[in-house]
Formats: C-alpha cells, sequence, structure tokens
C-alpha cells in the first residue's frame, strides 16, 4: 500500500523526491514520484516493522549514524539510479581534489539550538542552514570580507555595469535546512539556477569561476551563450570561463564542499584577479563568509549574525521598524506547539472576529513550511467561550488551540504531517500572523527585488506579480500591475533601509499580498523578507544581461530595452508534464531550432530582444520538468510566447516522442496528482 512503508531487515523502500504525491507518506511524501528507488543496504540496521507514515521514517533516519544518514540524503537529491546521472556527472576538473576532513558535530539536538554557533562544521542532519550566532563572533564576521563592488546601477537596472571590470566567483549554494529542501521535485538541480552569471561574461575582461556540485552539461553552457547579445565573441567569453566541479553527491552546501577541498580553492585563485574579484551565492552564512575569506575575496551577503533579518520573525521585526502595514502577529519565533498556541491565542483576544491565522516556520522555502488554522465556529466557542465567560479559562482556552494545531491545521506542503511540523517548530522556531482577507479577485501576491550596496543604499530593481498554486511559487510576471507598481518600489525602499541599518548586504525581495478597495486604491501587506535570491531573481538578471542597452525605469516600474520599448516577461521554474520526461538537452536544442522563430531569444522576425530564454533543462530527462523566461513588447505577446512554448513541447512530446518514460509507467491517478 502507498499509505504505509514496509522495514525490512535489508532494505528500506523509500521513494525518490521527484514527482507526485502519494496520501500518507509525511513530509517526505510530499513530493514522491510513481516509481520507488530503492536505498539497497542503507537501511540494514533497521529493525522489521511497518510505518504508517513518513514520521517514524525520519526518526529512524536520524537514528542512523551520520555516514548512513549522508547517503541517505546523497540518494534523495542526487539519486545514481537517475538515468540523468550517467548523462553528465563525470569529472572536467583535469586534477584530483584533495578532499580535506573536517570534524563534524554530531548532536541534532545541540544544532538545532536557536542560539547555536554553524560555522563550517555540518551537522548531518542539517544542511548547513543558517541560524543564530553569539555576539562574540561578531566582529570577527563583520570583517571577514572587505565591502564588496556594487552590483546595481540606479539608472541602468540590476546588471554590474559599476563592476564589469570585476571577476565573479558564483558559487551556487543552497544553504537551507535540507528537509524543507526535500519538499521542492528536483531541488538537486536548483543550483543551476545560477546559470544566469554566465551572461556577465558580455563584459570583455570580465572573468567568471562558477562552482557546481555536478559537472554541468557542455551543451547546456553553449546554449547560454549563444544567447549573449550579438558581437560577443563565443570563443573568446569561453575562454573567461571556469566550470568547477566538485562531482560531490553528499547532501552538502557546495560551500562545504570546496571549503573540504583546498585544492579547487587554489584552482579558484588562480583562475581570477583576486584584487578585482567577488563572490556571490544563492544565500550565505557563515560557511560562504569563510570561503571568501579563503579565496581571498569580498562576498555578496552575510553571515550568520545578520541570518536573523531573513527569518519569518526577523521579517516582522522589520516590518514594524520601517511603519510598513503587515498582517498583526508574533513577533518573537515559538520554540514549542506550546508557545505557539499561546501566541495564537494572543493575537485571536486581539481580533475576535478573524477567520484564519497562518502560522509559518521560521526558516522555509518557497512557502512549503507555511500553514493555516481557520478558526471556525466551533473552535471559536472552545476557545473564546473560556475566555469571555464569567470563570475565564484561559487554560482550557489554550489546550483547545493546541489541539487544533494538532489535529485542524492544514499544511501547505502535501502530506505534512503534526508530528513533523512539530518537530521542525523545534529546530526552526514559527511565528503566527493574521491571514490577509479579501476577495479573491481582488487580491494579488507582488513581490520587489531590491539590492543593498555596500554603501549601505538599497535600490529596487524589479517588480514582479507573483504566480502561485496556493500558498507556494510557480511563476511570475514582470512588472507588477503598474495601478501600483510604483507604490511598492516605494515600500521596499523603506524596508530596504531599514534592512541597511541592520548590516544587511546583497539581494533581498520583498512579498506583498495587495487588496484592492472599494475605491479602486490598493491597500499592501508586507507579508515577508527572503534574504537572498530567489525565483523572481534569475528571470530578471536574464532580461537585463541579454537586453544590451536595456534599463529598469524605477519610476514606472518598466524595463525599458534598446528601441526605447518596454519590455514584459512570464516566467515559470515549473514548466512540468509526465510526457515531457527523457528529453535530454540536446533534445530540447533540436526543439529550439526547429521553432527558432517563433520562439527563440533574439530569433524571431521583426522582434529584437524577445523570445524564450530556458533553465533548468537537465531535469527534464529526470522529472519532465525545466524553466523559462518568455520576453514580449507587452504582457499578452509575453504570455502567448509561455503558451506557445507548451504547445510546442506537448506537440514534440505527443505520443512518447520523446522515447522516454519509466519502465513502469504512472497510473492516471499518479499523472493527476503529479499534474496537480
Amino acid at each position: 500500500s502507498r499509505s504505509r512503508l514496509r522495514l525490512p531487515p535489508i532494505q528500506l523502500n523509500l521513494c525518490s523526491l521527484t514527482g507526485a504525491h502519494f496520501p500518507g507518506l509525511g513530509a517526505m511524501g510530499n513530493t514522491v514520484s510513481g516509481v520507488a528507488k530503492c536505498f539497497g543496504g542503507v537501511c540494514k540496521k533497521f529493525p522489521p516493522g511497518r510505518c504508517d507514515n513518513a514520521d517514524a521514517v525520519l526518526k529512524l533516519l536520524h537514528q542512523l549514524p551520520s555516514e548512513d544518514l549522508e547517503e541517505v540524503k546523497r540518494q534523495l537529491f542526487f539519486d545514481p539510479s537517475s538515468e540523468a546521472d550517467g548523462r553528465f556527472f563525470s569529472d572536467d576538473v583535469g586534477v584530483e581534489l584533495h578532499e580535506e576532513t573536517c570534524d563534524r558535530e554530531a548532536s541534532p539536538k545541540s544544532a538545532a539550538s536557536p542560539r547555536s554557533l554553524k560555522m563550517i562544521k555540518s551537522d548531518p542532519c542539517v544542511m548547513n542552514r543558517p541560524m543564530g550566532t553569539t555576539a562574540r563572533h561578531r566582529n570577527r564576521l563583520s570583517s571577514a570580507a572587505s565591502p564588496p563592488p556594487p552590483l546595481v546601477r540606479s539608472e541602468t537596472g540590476p546588471h554590474p555595469s559599476d563592476a564589469k571590470d570585476k571577476d565573479v566567483v558564483v558559487v551556487s549554494s543552497l544553504s537551507l535546512d535540507w528537509e524543507e529542501l526535500a519538499k521542492v521535485p528536483g531541488v538537486s538541480m536548483y543550483e543551476l539556477r545560477l546559470l544566469w552569471h554566465l551572461y556577465l561574461l558580455r563584459w570583455p575582461g570580465l572573468r567568471v569561476v562558477f562552482c557546481t556540485s555536478q559537472q554541468v552539461p557542455q551543451e547546456l553552457i553553449d546554449y547560454y551563450l549563444r544567447c549573449l547579445p550579438g558581437g560577443v565573441d563565443i570563443d573568446e567569453a569561453k575562454s573567461r570561463l571556469f566550470m568547477l566541479s566538485c562531482n560531490d553527491r553528499r547532501a552538502l552546501s557546495v560551500t562545504e564542499k570546496l571549503l573540504q577541498r583546498p585544492r579547487a580553492i587554489a584552482r579558484i585563485r588562480n583562475f581570477v584577479s583576486v584584487k578585482k574579484a567577488y563572490m556571490t551565492v544563492f544565500n550565505s552564512t557563515d560557511s560562504e563568509v569563510e570561503l571568501a575569506r579563503r579565496i581571498g575575496v569580498p562576498l555578496i551577503g552575510n553571515g550568520n549574525e545578520h541570518s536573523h533579518w531573513g527569518t519569518k520573525s526577523g521579517n516582522r521585526q522589520i516590518f514594524r521598524d520601517a511603519g510598513v502595514l503587515h498582517p498583526d502577529g508574533s513577533y518573537e519565533s515559538a520554540w514549542d506547539a506550546h508557545a505557539l498556541a499561546k501566541d495564537i491565542l494572543t493575537l485571536w483576544r486581539r481580533h475576535p472576529h478573524a477567520q484564519k491565522i497562518m502560522v509559518k516556520l521560521n526558516e522555509s522555502f518557497s512557502g512549503e513550511g507555511n500553514a493555516i488554522l481557520r478558526l471556525t465556529a466551533e473552535l471559536q466557542k472552545k476557545v473564546l467561550g473560556p475566555l469571555l465567560g464569567q470563570d475565564r479559562d484561559e487554560a482550557a482556552a489554550l489546550r483547545a488551540v493546541e489541539d487544533a494545531l494538532s489535529s485542524e491545521l492544514e499544511y501547505v506542503a502535501n502530506c505534512e504531517t503534526w508530528r513533523h511540523y512539530s518537530a521542525q517548530i523545534e529546530r526552526l522556531g514559527a511565528i503566527c500572523e493574521l491571514f490577509v482577507e479579501g476577495p479573491s479577485e481582488a487580491k494579488t501576491s507582488p513581490s520587489v527585488q531590491l539590492f543593498i550596496g555596500s554603501g549601505g543604499k538599497a535600490k529596487v530593481f524589479a517588480t514582479h506579480e507573483q504566480w502561485l498554486n496556493g500558498q507556494i511559487y510557480v511563476g511570475c510576471h514582470f512588472p507588477a500591475n503598474l495601478d501600483y507598481a510604483t507604490d511598492l518600489v516605494v515600500l521596499a525602499e523603506q524596508i530596504g533601509k531599514v534592512l541597511a541599518d541592520k548590516g544587511v548586504l546583497g539581494y533581498a525581495a520583498i512579498d506583498f499580498v495587495s487588496v484592492r478597495k472599494a475605491d479602486a486604491t490598493y491597500e499592501h501587506h508586507a507579508i515577508e523578507i527572503n534574504v537572498r535570491m530567489g525565483g523572481t531573481t534569475l528571470p530578471i538578471m536574464t532580461l537585463s544581461h541579454l537586453c544590451e542597452l536595456g534599463r529598469f525605469d524605477r519610476t514606472t516600474s518598466e524595463f525599458i530595452s534598446a528601441d526605447g520599448c518596454p519590455r514584459y516577461y512570464t516566467a515559470s521554474d515549473n514548466i512540468r508534464k509526465p510526457q515531457y520526461k527523457g528529453l535530454l538537452v540536446s533534445d530540447v536544442m533540436d526543439i529550439l531550432q526547429k521553432h527558432s522563430e517563433k520562439i527563440e531569444w533574439n530569433q524571431r522576425p521583426d522582434a529584437p530582444e524577445t523570445g524564450v530564454v530556458l533553465h533548468l533543462l537537465p531535469l527534464l530527462s529526470e522529472i519532465g520538468k525545466c524553466g523559462a523566461v518568455c520576453v514580449g513588447r507587452s504582457r499578452e505577446e509575453a504570455q502567448q510566447l509561455y503558451d506557445d512554448l507548451i504547445e510546442i513541447l506537448d506537440a514534440e512530446t505527443a505520443d512518447g516522442k520523446n522515447g522516454s518514460c519509466d519502465a513502469n509507467t504512472m497510473s492516471l491517478e499518479d499523472e493527476a496528482n503529479l499534474l496537480a
């Protein structure tokens, strides 16, 4: 039965985290595929028995010796049985990289402490997720890297024209909690999100080092380079690019893998001009600070002393200090279910007519750590009755909230369970806040992207309308609704100033919920800050670097191309259908060439600087998923390009034309779950 996992003495059959939702598999079953992948002898030490859901599996996994747990995580994120592995995971570094063994903390409990320091040692239960740090380390961390060069020029958008003579070390590291990352299908390939940095090679003399866990297919590199603006010598650009693969499938960040390879660090130093280089990452922790120090270059990012401002509780404190409207709620993290229930009760007292309360894990990814508590009439009677009656019984009200959390909480992540979620609260912390109410047709979810430079200046470089499935990010439309986009820019600059005053450096994205009022104006509620790159970073950087003379106009929130006309796009990381499985990068290149004049970037007749730019292409072979940025001269043209791309992919893979799919064909039920 899919709802039960058997634990025989020889092996544990789990599903690789790459596909559809199966009921009853708990947190790890959020994105399991229709075909079970066996972990062989990894779990030999498990006793015989049964498991009603994946909570018990997780508990058993955490009891494994660290080396066995690492092997499980390796197969979760880099499944060696997937058909993609043998195709592009070979070593092209050309030298045997010496692996430096570092001591490891063995206690998950100590690592989960909200005040524990996470440097370059790796607890086997986390994937180098950012945590708080003690005050005695702050001076060392703040001086670990000199201020980086400015990346954003206010008049011309986010391309580094002020730093075009600077060499760039790109470390495609996702330094986040591994159990939260595991909820994202194909997360092992999300390192490739940062390949937009290859577009920096448009600037003569600039060198790029791109560091990954596994080798990037050469044909994918060639595709990125052929998108560069006209006049760039591709062969010469290749000579300024160094792709460094660690060839390491362990579920550690790329940063930690590099820290264990001093020869790799030496090769980076030898390739770039250290005096004019900087390092950039997806998100930064103390480990990234240490790696930048060893390379000898400044880091675009922060150590753990600033990581608090990227948490949900830190976000809310920033909104409060900036004086920006945001939902009422808690400002300090709750570290267990009882404390969370008390915060919810306090919030409910202030808003007795509220209908929903949001609960958010303090550190989560793509909305997967969120949940909703509905304040039903029955629950209101249980909670508010004791509070409003003559015999005020707060203990009974608190018990009712705790019971509701354990039995009625609605999770954004499919197959999440209270047992696992409550354990995550104890590891990551959680906050609660009012759900922003309003008719669905009157609510939007815009986002603003900004960069905080070394001078403490926060500069907005994009606004977007987010495309959400519930609360999970699917894609975006650029720019945000022009009826209010410039209002968002002003609010984001207020928030950015507070972030800068706190010492935050680098990329940030601020999410809002906007509600249209009766007078047709909008009320904007600040919801979340991602103090890192995000899903909207890739598309705006793609547009900015590939449009030769384009610029972002903050007064209108539009991107103006060289022809003086605005450009718009529809973008997504989640173009996914079962029939796309098995497509190789070379197959996609053939499809693009066949339909070049209809969709390919800068190849459409009489439509310069428009078209489709693809990314995450290796995921097509494994799970039938890729991403795209579809740029047009109007919103309608951008959306039409997106629709054309889907139509072409559907036609090219109809009736199994791609010649792939697993031997064990998915059932109709599995396909329906996958598409959902």
